[in-house]
C-alpha cells in the first residue's frame, strides 16, 4: 500500500524539500572544470547542515558519502573522490536530505563548458521528461500514466530510458512504495491519491539504456559507455494536481 501523508508530515517534508532544493541549487553553481568531486561533497555537507538537515545518503546501506556525483557514462551513485571535473563533462548530482525524520530527494544533470549537440539533446530531453511526468501527477491518475509520459518524452528525443532503476515513494523512509519506472503503459498500476509523495526520476542514455555496476560496488554506468543523464524531484499529490517539494516555492 502507498502511504498518504498527514498535514504535519507534509509540512515536515516541505522543509526537507526546501533544504534539498537550496543545497542542490548552490552546489550546481560550484561545478566547474578543475574542481574535484570530493570538494563538491564537502560543500554539500556544509549546505545541508547550515539549514538544519542531515545528508540522507550518508551511511545508507553503507554508502560512504552525502551526495552522488556521476559523470558522463556514469548514471547514478557515483562516489565523490579526487577525480577532477573536465571541460565537456556531463555531471549529475543526486542529493537527499533528512529533516526531523522525513526525507526529500532531488537530482540534476549539467554540462561543463560548451555542450555537444548530443549532450544538449540528452539533458533537455531528460529534464523535459521530468516536467511532463510532474504534470501527469493528480488524484485519480495511475502510476503507469507517469511512467508512460516519461518514456514517450525520452523517445521523442531519441533517448533510451533506463529500466534497471526506478523512482519511488518517499516519506519516513527514503525509498517507499510505489516503484516508478522510466517507461510504462497508461492506465496501469496503483491509483494516485491526495497526500501521496513520489520521488520521480527519469534516467536516460544516448545508447542502449543498459547499465551495470562498477567495481566499487556503487557507481552505475552504461554498458556501452554512452553518456547518461538523471533528473529528480520530490512531488506531493494535492487535491487538484501536484506540488514539487524540491523546487523553489
Amino acid at each position: 500500500m502507498i502511504s498518504r501523508k498527514s498535514k504535519e508530515e507534509i509540512k515536515t517534508m516541505t522543509k526537507a524539500g526546501s533544504i534539498a532544493e537550496f543545497a542542490l541549487r548552490q552546489l550546481t553553481k560550484e561545478i566547474r572544470a578543475g574542481r574535484t568531486t570530493i570538494e563538491l561533497e564537502k560543500i554539500a555537507r556544509r549546505l545541508i547542515s547550515a539549514r538544519g538537515g542531515e545528508p540522507a545518503f550518508l551511511g545508507y546501506n553503507g554508502f560512504p558519502a552525502a551526495i552522488c556525483v556521476s559523470t558522463n557514462e556514469e548514471l547514478v551513485h557515483g562516489i565523490p573522490s579526487a577525480k577532477k571535473i573536465k571541460e565537456g563533462d556531463v555531471v549529475g548530482i543526486d542529493l537527499g536530505v533528512k529533516y526531523d525524520g522525513y526525507f526529500a530527494d532531488t537530482a540534476k544533470t549539467v554540462f561543463v563548458g560548451k555542450p555537444s549537440g548530443d549532450a544538449l539533446r540528452l539533458i533537455k530531453g531528460t529534464r523535459e521528461a521530468l516536467q511532463e511526468a510532474i504534470r501527469a501527477v493528480k488524484p485519480g491518475a495511475k502510476i503507469g500514466d507517469i511512467e508512460s509520459v516519461i518514456g514517450e518524452t525520452l523517445k521523442k528525443y531519441d533517448l533510451r530510458p533506463v529500466l534497471a532503476l526506478s523512482g519511488h515513494g518517499i516519506g519516513k523512509s527514503i525509498h517507499e512504495k510505489p516503484v516508478i519506472m522510466c517507461d510504462g503503459r497508461q492506465c496501469t498500476g496503483e491509483t494516485i491519491k491526495e497526500g501521496m509523495v513520489f520521488a520521480i526520476e527519469p534516467m536516460a542514455t544516448l545508447g542502449s539504456g543498459e547499465v551495470e555496476t562498477s567495481d566499487d560496488g556503487w557507481t552505475v554506468k552504461t554498458k556501452d559507455s554512452s553518456t547518461s543523464a538523471h533528473f529528480e524531484h520530490t512531488v506531493l499529490v494535492t487535491s487538484t494536481g501536484s506540488r514539487v517539494l524540491t523546487d523553489r516555492m
